[in-house]
């Protein structure tokens, strides 16, 4: 094996009789990068090669132990320690390093040690009294620096069964709900300690007790700390409702703006925010349903209720109050809003006068503040100049009324269409339908060389295939119906199909530059 010929090495060798008495196992110990040269190398060579471990360290080694169960008498590798005479030098390694030491040593209670005295670093004693006989203040770095870099690794699945385990045997969960946030938020060798800051946090919602940039600052905290991907979609659910809270004691005197348009600028410019924080709040609770856990979900649902509050009654509410008295007049004498773009007008002012081909991606039902984070991704993804601007919607605001307003025309018209079995009131383009099987008829009246696609066709298109169709074209009409099409399947989807229509448009804009040059 290449061992010295030393008395301290040959005495082990006959110690380890058992274990030497096999060839395979003696070429293991030939075959380790590093020889050893002395008897506690050796120690630990046959403890790495019982354990079947490359990492030939005291790390490695106790990792593997807590590894492979917390149950002493039906952990594999430590009765094969047993079995050829290694568990001696093995708790003596532990005594070493962690200060662990008992009568009648046990993995558990080895596991439950090393953990509490890691948790020692980050919370003061006073907080952890019954748990004396767990901690070792000694060797409180070293059980830190283990669990920290176990917690970092991507082995790091197999510690978190291990504090699932310790954390309910003693009772964790019940001690730490009685500390402030603010003894528990530099802390991570338990998940439960997100937990428990998820729900003091929760409460003090419920309760209309919010310290808004208190909850932003340990969620960033708390972002960067072990097992927060557990928990993240109730996190950053709270960090969008600190979001809203913010918003509401900047403007809580109400909103009282009596120019349309200034009230116009003012929502393209701020008031879009709080919309996107409702949005990225429903998001994060749609998400959470899928994993659910029950010790955070009806708090969590209560915070929902609060949200929706705050949305609905007082933004949508206050806000909605002062629009419609800012513009009744100029609605009542003109049938829309003076000084801002209107959507019926898109086609002769956005696309008519276009010296090049043009590309229009119309996306059924993406709101501004959805075209405001796909305009941001796009600026920072893609090597192109985005500019965002905006339209007032044509009234009513429903998918028929706003298709048929891209289009070019003079005249929109509305008339009931008799089927065999229905009425249906169909809306028209100086007197051509405006159903999606006519909207090319309508683009062709104005220019021949139009087209109209589909984002579902481009998307699975060949190459060569797309750039036929578009060859030769100067106008190019494109339809996405991700988010529209959600909510008439199931509204709660809406939230989540917003971030899907924003990925997806990305894709169709590289998939234009690519395809159509």
């Amino acid at each position: 094996m290449g061992l010295p010929s030393i008395p301290g090495i040959r005495k082990l060798v006959k110690q380890y009789r058992k274990f030497f008495n096999a060839k395979a196992r003696r070429e293991k110990i030939a075959n380790q990068s590093k020889t050893p040269t002395n008897p506690a190398q050796l120690h630990l060579s046959v403890m790495a090669s019982i354990a079947g471990i490359k990492d030939i360290s005291p790390n490695g080694v106790i990792r593997r132990i807590l590894e492979s169960g917390l149950n002493t008498d039906n952990n594999k590798i430590y009765q094969d320690f047993i079995n050829y005479g290694a568990d001696e030098a093995f708790w003596e390694l532990i005594t070493r390093g962690t200060g662990y030491k008992e009568e009648s040593p046990d993995i558990m209670r080895l596991s439950a040690h090393i953990l509490i005295t890691a948790l020692s670093r980050t919370i003061p004693d006073e907080f952890l009294k019954g748990l004396d006989v767990f901690i070792s203040s000694p060797h409180q770095s070293y059980c830190f620096e283990f669990i920290s870099d176990w917690i970092h690794s991507d082995n790091s699945h197999t510690l978190y069964d291990i504090t699932r385990y310790i954390e309910e045997e003693l009772k964790l969960p019940q001690r730490f709900i009685k500390l402030e946030i603010d003894t528990l938020k530099d802390s991570e060798c338990f998940p439960c300690i997100n937990e428990i800051i998820l729900h003091k946090f929760m409460n003090d919602i419920n309760n209309q007790i919010i310290n808004s940039d208190y909850i932003i600052s340990i969620v960033e905290k708390r972002r960067i700390c072990a097992w927060y991907d557990e928990v993240k979609v109730y996190y950053d659910g709270l960090l969008q409702i600190a979001n809203m809270h913010n918003f509401f004691l900047s403007h809580s005197s109400g909103f009282h703006t009596t120019n349309p348009k200034l009230i116009w600028e003012e929502y393209t410019s701020e008031y879009y925010l709080m919309d996107t924080y409702y949005r990225l709040f429903h998001k994060s609770y749609a998400e959470s349903l899928k994993i659910y856990k029950p010790e955070l979900q009806d708090s969590f649902t209560l915070v929902k209720d609060y949200a929706e509050g705050l949305y609905k009654n007082w933004f949508l509410g206050q806000l909605g109050n002062n629009w419609c008295d800012a513009c009744a007049d100029n609605l009542r004498d003109y049938g829309y809003v003076m000084d801002i773009p209107k959507q019926g007008d898109f086609y002769k002012s956005k696309v008519a006068n276009s010296n090049n081909r043009i590309i229009v991606i119309i996306s059924d039902a993406l709101r501004y503040e959805v075209a405001f984070t796909l305009a941001e991704q796009l600026r920072r993804e893609t090597q192109s100049q985005v500019e965002l601007t905006s339209m007032q919607g044509i009234f009513p605001t429903i998918t028929k009324f706003g298709m048929a307003a891209l289009l070019p025309h003079d005249k929109l018209s509305v008339e009931i269409k008799n089927t065999a079995k229905t009425e249906r009131l169909a809306v028209l383009a100086d007197g051509i339908y405006t159903d999606s099987n006519y909207r090319e008829k309508v683009l062709k009246s104005a220019n021949e060389a139009s087209i109209v696609l589909n984002y579902k066709d481009i998307i699975s298109m060949g190459f060569q295939q797309c750039s036929a169709l578009v060859k030769g074209m100067e106008v190019v009409y494109i339809y996405h119906n991700k988010i529209d099409s959600a909510s008439h399947s199931d509204e709660s989807t809406v939230f989540i199909a917003c971030d899907d229509a924003i990925e997806e448009l990305k894709s169709l804009v590289r998939n234009i530059v690519n395809r159509f040059g």
